[in-house]
């Protein structure tokens, strides 16, 4: 193909935002040409050279492995959490541990009953001896539970919602950039994602890949920044992705997700996608001399910013996991990362104000043990209260007494949790 359109005039190295309102009719190009994303929609692809617009080969595609790769070893490791999950189970005998069963090939494969597992998965038993992010072992030298909660799930549901995103968003990126990087910048996200979880909630178990998945939304959100001149219309692209991304992130704040890991990995993401999501196009518009000096620079320079702010924050997670920080004192209002109450601004210390609350007792996992002398009357409640230091893997014991524990249940636990536990309300 020829392309008719007349010359433009000369733009500075600033055109990459004027384009931001750029049109097809200001260009003069037919709409089969227009490119729409940094790997353009039609077989040619066009890109701005100094005193016209240049056609240049299509970028690679290239075939999809990891995404399908990492779709498929999460599918199958949900069945080996099924069939540990009734390794244990009698035949003849139904708990709510393993209520759902499948007996296939002499084996026992089942479920949770839903009032223990609503995601229609396994135990939290299961979780935690498969792999499941848990501070006390991790801090006890178990340092690969940083990484088997990203092909680890809760249950179907759980399982089946991530995968879809994964693959709406991986297919994607790996035709464009290749398998090698989505990987890394997969795997990168969803590790930090585990350490700042582990710091900033170490009482909280939890297993998914969505850390990782959100890794590659903010890696979509990075490509636009890197390729912002192969864009038609960049600030549309970003202001799409980047409202996608802030409602997923509020929907993060209700309870009982880990949005810790969902938030840093979208971080993380980000980041590493500025270091190595750079298109073929890019790469040779840059050394056939086609883009100014500063467009240049700029991209060389956040590539070296990127690879920097990595490696310091990976060191920086560590440092604060294994040398016990306080990180709320470091950043005091990062718990509403994870949780805000709802409807915002209600008291959540006041009964019945909020549709939900954001303690730690509610979430947190909390435990306690009943002693009596004589009468349940004259009882006490040792409770074992999450809270937000790494000490104990998040746990303190609070001792309750004197205390009438006729009636303890785990309704009442969370009651006494809120009133007693030093961090119930951050």
């Amino acid at each position: 193909h020829e392309l008719t359109a007349p010359p433009p005039e000369r733009r500075s190295h600033d055109d990459g935002l004027a384009r931001c309102t750029a049109s097809a009719s200001r260009m003069h190009l037919p709409l089969s040409m227009m490119p729409t994303s940094p790997v353009a929609a039609s077989l040619e692809e066009v890109v701005f050279v100094s005193g016209g617009y240049a056609l240049l080969p299509p970028a690679q595609h290239y075939r999809p492995v990891f995404v399908p790769l990492m779709v498929s070893a999460c599918a199958v490791i949900l069945g080996v959490e099924f069939y540990e999950n009734g390794l244990d189970a009698r035949p003849d005998k139904v708990t709510k541990d393993c209520y759902y069963r499948l007996p296939f090939l002499g084996s026992i494969f089942c479920a949770a009953d839903l009032s223990t597992n609503p995601l229609i998965g396994p135990s939290n038993d299961v979780l935690l001896r498969m792999g499941a992010k848990e501070n006390k072992a991790i801090l006890d030298g178990q340092f690969w539970r940083l990484v088997t909660p990203l092909f680890l799930h809760a249950g179907i549901v759980h399982c089946v919602l991530n995968m879809i995103v994964l693959l709406q968003l991986g297919m994607r990126l790996e035709e464009a950039y290749g398998a090698t990087r989505v990987a890394i910048v997969y795997f990168i996200s969803g590790i930090w994602g585990v350490i700042m979880s582990a710091v900033l909630a170490p009482h909280s178990i939890s297993v998914g890949a969505s850390g990782a998945i959100f890794g590659l939304m903010g890696a979509s959100l990075g490509e636009v920044v890197q390729n912002w001149r192969l864009y038609e219309r960049p600030c549309a692209a970003m202001g799409q992705l980047g409202f996608g991304a802030a409602l997923q992130l509020l929907l993060g704040t209700m309870p009982l997700v880990d949005n810790f890991a969902h938030f840093f990995g979208f971080c993380m993401g980000l980041i590493a996608a500025l270091g190595l999501l750079i298109t073929p196009l890019a790469s040779r518009a840059t050394r056939s001399g086609s883009w100014p000096m500063a467009a240049k620079c700029l991209r060389h320079l956040l590539q070296v910013v990127a690879a920097s702010l990595t490696y310091l924050l990976f060191i920086a997670g560590l440092l604060a996991l294994y040398g016990n920080w306080d990180a709320y004192k470091l950043c005091p209002e990062c718990a509403r990362i994870a949780c805000l109450p709802f409807p915002w601004g209600c008291d959540q210390s006041s009964p019945g104000a909020c549709w939900w609350d954001c303690s730690l007792c509610s979430g947190g996992g909390v435990s306690a043990q009943v002693f009596w002398t004589g009468s349940q009357r004259n009882g006490s409640v040792v409770m074992r209260c999450p809270t937000l230091s790494n000490h104990d893997g998040g746990f303190e014991n609070v001792t309750v007494q004197p205390l009438n524990v006729e009636n303890v249940d785990d309704t009442s636990l969370v009651g006494l949790c809120k009133g007693h536990c030093p961090d119930a309300f951050g």
